[in-house]
């Protein structure tokens, strides 16, 4: 089960003939606990739409399909109408405050670290009743061909302790 959960994850970050995305994952105990235990209810993959491929791993909760932490990895194809990470970083938050909008709901963003391929950012959204997912950690990274977005999602948020081991996660992803 172990070795499936690793071409799964292999399947994301290589689609054809494009760029391969590389991280860490033993920075994350949690994240290793859930792949060394090849727990396949916690390993969600859609490929529905070619064109966006997606994996999402539980690290909390029951399944991938109820968790309350997990780590979310994307990948598309290079977008010609969008100007490198920072403008789909610009993207991403225009879309979740559409989602979130009212009085009650205050979506903050904030820059953690940029280069110019990649930005890594937070996202706080407390009391956003059509955003389930109060706290995202996102690292996007831009290559030539492909772009992929790695993206820690909590639906309470995540200890300090979380947080760190995330950034350090995020910080080791680069293409190969």
């Amino acid at each position: 089960m172990r070795k499936l959960i690793a071409l799964l994850l292999l399947s994301i970050a290589m689609p054809a003939h494009a760029e391969r995305l590389q991280f860490d994952h033993r920075l994350s105990p949690p994240l290793q606990k859930v792949l060394d235990e090849g727990r396949s209810e916690m390993v969600q993959f859609d490929g529905s739409d070619p064109t966006r491929l997606v994996d999402l791993i539980a690290v909390r909760g029951e399944s991938a399909a109820k968790w309350q932490e997990a780590l979310q990895i994307v990948s598309i194809p290079k977008q010609k109408k969008i100007d490198g990470a920072q403008g789909w970083m610009a993207q991403i938050e225009s879309g979740i405050r559409s989602r979130s909008a009212g009085a009650s709901c205050k979506a903050e963003f904030a820059v953690l670290g940029q280069d110019e391929h990649s930005v890594t950012f937070e996202r706080r959204s407390p009391g956003c009743g059509a955003e389930s997912i109060s706290y995202g950690l996102y690292r996007l990274v831009t290559g030539k061909r492909s772009w992929f977005q790695l993206a820690v999602l909590a639906k309470d948020g995540i200890s300090p302790e979380a947080k760190a081991q995330w950034l350090a996660l995020l910080a080791s992803a680069h293409l190969e």
